[in-house]
């Protein structure tokens, strides 16, 4: 038999516990919006190697202020500069990704489409894990995400690319409805 006061802790334990779940606000301010909590949905493209290769990813997206918040995973690269570069069409199904178009960016975009995110590097172990902002782009809507594909360019460039030639995109993914395990 427990003695009345360990009773009265457990008690008082599990009730502050319970009040301290009950004032969670839901709306408090997120520390990546400029204090302005999101409710849009979060989407993301598999990233994916031509032919299964070893490499692959996850570009993550989410409505934040006047763009897109993007949170980028991607493992087992060759060291060195990559482009993350948005794409025109959602189709990753050619051998070397010609079937994504070309690199787009939202009409009257101050920057080149090739230009709308960072140079990104990869870390000691061949991995890139960043967040970072595209301004001008949506998760939906017109001229949004919808209907295009994320392609990762090896080097410090996004060139284009013509049927059936090697080129430099690495992995490639069509935005979509969340799939993976970790959101």
């Amino acid at each position: 038999m427990m003695p009345r006061f360990r009773v009265s802790i457990v008690a008082a334990t599990a009730c502050a516990a319970l009040a301290a779940c009950g004032s969670t606000s839901r709306d408090a301010p997120d520390p990546t919006s400029d204090g302005i909590r999101s409710k849009s949905p979060v989407v993301e493209a598999q990233l994916k190697a031509p032919g299964n290769g070893p490499w692959e990813g996850t570009a993550k997206f989410s409505d934040r202020g006047d763009g897109v918040l993007v949170t980028l995973y991607v493992k087992n690269l060759a060291p060195g500069a990559y482009r993350f570069a948005i794409h025109a069409k959602d189709n990753c199904s050619s051998p070397n990704f010609f079937s994504a178009g070309p690199a787009w960016a939202p009409p009257g975009s101050t920057k080149p489409a090739v230009d709308i995110a960072p140079p990104l590097y990869t870390n000691g172990e061949g991995d890139i894990t960043t967040t970072f902002r595209i301004a001008g782009v949506r998760i939906s809507g017109p001229d949004s995400l919808e209907g295009r594909s994320v392609v990762l360019h090896q080097g410090s460039t996004v060139a284009d690319t013509r049927p059936g030639e090697p080129n430099k995109r690495v992995l490639c993914g069509v935005v979509g409805p969340v799939t993976s395990f970790m959101n």
